[in-house]
């Protein structure tokens, strides 16, 4: 599998935090780390920024960033692992604005019959779907089977930038959306054959596919 080559990855000391010891992508640790980077932007609250955890996950930055650009194979479940590592409301808009969005606007021809098969399966991934931007970037016919993937029901945001019909959009309160995230995208990922199922070294579609269930 062609894996991301980051200039600091290279020119730098720190090595490639992304690659497993047998030199694989390692989807949870970077999904883990693009969240745990995203929780040091706290909202404008200078007494809670983390300059250390900035510090210590600001690589996660320049990995996804060079998987949006150039490794859409690797995009969505990469998008997946930082699902399923989300714990709050406040992690999960964190996911969809950043990771989410850019795979729908970027690559969006490429991965929609994937998203709409997890779509179709998984409430938690239509949540975070909700809740992306950006219509004016992205391929009319993706933005349309987006919004028809998502349907109304237990929405993140009734905002019109998203792709819900914000005057039907039923939306999950705090609690019920932090319940939400106990569910792991990747199983429903693996069962549809999109990723590994690990533990057995047996993958369910093919040795192409993503390891992402550990």
């Amino acid at each position: 599998m062609d894996l991301p080559n980051c200039l600091d990855c290279k020119y730098s000391d720190q090595g490639f935090p992304c690659h497993k010891a047998d030199g694989s992508f390692d989807f949870v640790k970077v999904g883990q780390a693009v969240v745990q980077y995203g929780r040091t932007f706290a909202d404008g609250d200078e007494d809670a920024f983390d300059a250390k955890a900035r510090e210590e996950h600001a690589w996660s930055g320049d990995c996804s960033f060079e998987v949006e650009q150039d490794y859409p194979h690797l995009l969505l479940p990469l998008v997946v692992a930082a699902m399923d590592a989300c714990q709050t409301p406040r992690d999960a808009a964190y996911v969809a604005a950043g990771l989410l969005e850019n795979a729908v606007v970027k690559h969006g021809p490429q991965l929609i019959d994937d998203i709409e098969k997890l779509a179709a399966v998984s409430p938690k991934f239509r949540y975070f779907l909700s809740a992306i931007w950006g219509e004016s970037r992205t391929d009319p016919a993706v933005w349309a089977r987006v919004r028809t993937a998502i349907g109304t029901e237990g929405v993140m945001d009734t905002d019109g930038r998203c792709p819900v019909e914000s005057a039907l959009a039923v939306p999950l309160t705090d609690d019920q959306a932090v319940k939400l995230m106990d569910e792991r995208v990747a199983v429903a990922g693996a069962k549809l054959g999109l990723f590994y199922r690990l533990g057995n070294g047996q993958s369910v579609n093919g040795p192409s596919r993503p390891s992402l269930l550990q």
